[in-house]
């Protein structure tokens, strides 16, 4: 590839496509503060000028094809490196006889000079702001009837279309093996190489995700090209084509992944194991197609899936300016029918009781992980604040109790954490769950300190005056901004709350 630059191998399309590329990164990376702030301190610790570091994207527009051959070849002549990486059994290890561990006693109450000194120091505090939804979430509706939730970009010209389903692999299990296969084919006029490099030109991008419970269709990028991306988008939506190579590649990829995923001992813990505690065998991570399966599937019937979908209930979310144009656009190009479909029932997938069982997995490590997982009531709103806190206080972070004892007392793990974790749904239930990493020789005396711990709670009042106030400062520090206000909202309806309730949580915490 980087012969091809050299020789001058390339359209000149690519030039404008690449700056389009670099603005759009840039615009994205500007939208976080912490990125915007680096680019600051960076430009002034390197002497540069800041109006320079602006104007970089316009200065590129006058490098010519001539110019980048010409750059190429000068600096990139015989740049190679190889590397190797051997695996082996080291011989020289030495076994090193375990002395014993004598706890280490917690002065919880006592302050060195620097705490003290430190906390004499006085800051204004933050006052937390909250969110009328109703207000800040604006609506409007299509032509064709389709609700339309949009919030204004008052930072950037990018722009976030998103077409939204509610159903997904849950109702359809070929759902979810339907809309990724979008990504790998093309229409009759264009290859699939084809229409990455229409949306490469424009500055957008597409995507379609699936599910258990939901479905999007995206599109975001400069806002400059929305109506040209959505054309698109819609182009390859309704004309797609499918062939069998295109659809071997895809299956390839699933199964390439699912076996990297069983070398993870993260995944085989946090997603397998975990999930299995809580549903056993029926559960979403198992309702996916095996191989043979995926090698017998017709992937026409995958693409007329992917064309079925339009035709279902939907509504659209916009994050960007200029609602009209955008509306406009859609107005122009998502045509669907008149009556949409209601979504298919749902499977749903029963949270069994947890007690008595042990699940594990042999992995080749020296040390031993272990989750604990124990279910509760169904999701109640009245527990999120103490949730909250008794997460800050007795189970997460460095001064949390399960740390400080298992870790910093005992030295038992290497991690050691608890949480209290709320549902994600109405019918959904809370669990409270416990982590122990450490070597395997200690898993029997780490297992039985955080078992102790889990019935005997310490009670330490500064401790937990420290976690009440360090909740109410995370909630006052908190700013739910931009398109992340609908995403947060999407998720209290699901937990059927519609305001924003970390005020109550705030004053509950008080």
């Amino acid at each position: 590839e980087l012969n091809k630059i050299k020789s001058g191998d390339f359209d000149q399309w690519m030039l404008d496509a690449v700056i389009n590329d670099l603005k759009l990164s840039q615009l994205k990376q500007f939208e976080n503060s912490t990125a915007l702030a680096s680019a600051y301190f960076n430009a002034f610790i390197h002497h540069e000028n800041w109006a320079d570091k602006v104007k970089f994207l316009e200065d590129l527009k006058k490098i010519s094809k001539e110019d980048l051959v010409a750059f190429a070849n000068e600096f990139y002549k015989d740049n190679y490196v190889v590397t190797y990486k051997r695996k082996g059994e080291d011989k020289n290890i030495a076994k090193v006889e375990n002395p014993g561990i004598t706890p280490v006693h917690l002065n919880r109450e006592k302050h060195s000079d620097y705490l003290t000194n430190f906390e004499t120091l006085k800051s204004k505090d933050l006052s937390p702001v909250y969110i009328d939804y109703k207000a800040d979430i604006k609506k409007t509706k299509l032509k064709n009837g389709l609700e339309v939730s949009y919030i204004d970009n008052k930072t950037n010209d990018l722009f976030n279309l998103n077409i939204i389903f509610d159903m997904g692999s849950d109702n359809n299990k070929k759902l979810a093996l339907a809309v990724g296969y979008l990504d790998f084919l093309g229409t009759e006029k264009q290859t699939p190489e084809d229409v990455k490099k229409e949306f490469y030109k424009l500055g957008i991008n597409y995507g379609v995700s699936t599910g258990g419970d939901k479905s999007y269709v995206s599109l975001s990028g400069l806002k400059e090209n929305l109506p040209k991306g959505l054309v698109l988008l819609e182009d390859l939506w309704d004309n797609a084509v499918a062939d069998q190579e295109s659809y071997d590649k895809y299956v390839a990829k699933i199964l390439k992944s699912r076996t990297d995923g069983k070398t993870q001992k993260g995944n085989i813990l946090w997603t397998g194991l975990f999930n299995y505690g809580k549903y056993g065998e029926d559960s979403r991570l198992r309702n996916i197609y095996n191989a043979d399966e995926l090698a017998n599937m017709n992937p026409d019937e995958l693409v007329q899936i992917i064309k079925d979908l339009k035709g279902y209930k939907q509504r659209i979310f916009y994050y960007g300016k200029d609602i009209d144009a955008a509306a406009l656009a859609l107005n122009d190009s998502h045509i669907v029918p008149a009556e949409l479909k209601p979504y298919p029932e749902a499977i749903t997938y029963k949270e069994i009781e947890t007690g008595e069982l042990v699940n594990f997995v042999d992995f080749d490590m020296v040390q031993a992980e272990m989750i604990f997982v124990a279910k509760g009531e169904k999701f109640d709103a009245k527990k999120l604040a103490q949730s909250q806190v008794f997460n800050t206080y007795f189970g997460s972070g460095l001064s949390s109790i399960v740390f400080q004892e298992i870790r910093e007392s005992k030295s038992l793990a290497y991690s050691a954490f608890a949480a209290y974790s709320n549902g994600k749904k109405l019918d959904d239930a809370n669990y409270t769950y416990a982590y122990v990493g450490t070597q395997a020789n200690k898993l029997p005396e780490a297992v039985d300190a955080m078992l102790d711990l889990m019935n005997n709670m310490p009670e330490a009042e500064k401790q937990f005056e420290d976690a009440k106030t360090a909740t109410l400062k995370k909630i006052a520090a908190e700013r739910i901004t931009k398109s992340n206000i609908f995403w947060k909202y999407e998720g209290l309806k699901n937990r059927g709350i519609t305001n924003d309730n970390r005020e109550e949580i705030y004053n509950e915490v008080e």
